[in-house]
């Protein structure tokens, strides 16, 4: 697994203990559900399944198109951008209900980390559509598809 497949993961996990928490403070406290409710369902939903999901893609997409694995520089800026995005879309919420003031602009700076986790989003496809561009044809090419085509005389890199 490259080492930010492995990030992802890690900081998929991160996020579910966070949500976790989370989770308990709302049902011990129901005080505080108003509070933290919102940062609850980004980590939940966007920190823990999303990131979990970015991570085994990468590990798991090129293998299946049989391509290249994605250059490290666009999974690094990937995992930047998702996280910094992440972090400020359970933080802001948080903040902005602790610490209510109108004069900060608490809806601009949830848009900017949102912006961010979006730009990660627009990155991840462009990944996945790298991996899938070369497609499975060479790999498909070389495999064949069941024990009946191995011994077909038209495969003959397959002949017992």
């Amino acid at each position: 697994m490259s080492p930010y497949s492995r990030l992802f993961v890690i900081s998929s996990l991160l996020y579910l203990l966070v949500g976790a928490l989370m989770g308990t403070v709302m049902a011990s406290f129901p005080t505080w559900k108003t509070i933290i409710h919102f940062p609850h369902a980004h980590t939940m939903a966007i920190g823990w399944i999303s990131m979990m999901i970015f991570g085994l893609a990468y590990h798991v997409i090129p293998r299946f198109a049989s391509s290249p694995l994605v250059p490290d520089h666009y999974q690094r800026l990937h995992l930047w951008l998702a996280n910094i995005g992440m972090m400020g879309m359970i933080t802001v919420p948080l903040l902005q209900n602790i610490f209510y003031d109108s004069s900060l602009p608490w809806n601009l700076l949830f848009f900017v980390f949102g912006l961010l986790q979006f730009l990660g989003i627009l990155i991840f496809v462009k990944n996945m559509l790298l991996a899938l561009k070369f497609g499975p044809t060479k790999f498909l090419k070389s495999m064949p598809c069941c024990s009946s085509c191995v011994d077909e005389p038209s495969n003959t890199q397959f002949k017992r």
